[in-house]
């Protein structure tokens, strides 16, 4: 797994896996490229892009447990026992507690592009 660092004058840098940071760029409409910078100029409407990903990230998350919330609901009292049985409940939450959601892993750059912004920096990233 390739890794990407981000640095800007204004924060500490920070890395990530490259398959993160390309579905982030994806996500806000950015092309990525293995080694750029986005000037400060330009930083409050990916701020801004990045937000709105985040919220529809959120939003899907809430939808997939609304989803499964109500899918367990419906299950009958041997239903679930044999899920249970079976390993599928223990798979699920196993599962659920493994994911880190698109909302969660750009913290790091959100903070960085906030601070940026503060301090009229630009962000750059590339190999660490």
């Amino acid at each position: 797994m390739a890794l990407v660092m981000f640095s800007c004058r204004a924060t500490g840098p920070f890395i990530m896996f490259r398959e993160t940071a390309e579905r982030i760029f994806k996500e806000i409409g950015m092309p990525f490229v293995e080694t750029g910078a986005i000037p400060s100029e330009d930083l409050p409407d990916v701020l801004k892009r990045l937000e709105e990903a985040e919220a529809r990230a959120r939003a899907l998350v809430k939808a997939r447990e609304e989803m499964e919330e109500k899918r367990l609901r419906g299950l009958s009292y041997d239903e679930e026992r044999r899920r249970i049985e079976d390993g599928e409940a223990a798979e699920d939450e196993k599962k659920d507690r493994e994911t880190i959601h698109l909302y969660q892993r750009t913290a790091p750059l959100k903070d960085m592009i906030k601070r940026a912004i503060r301090h009229d920096e630009a962000i750059m990233w590339g190999k660490p």
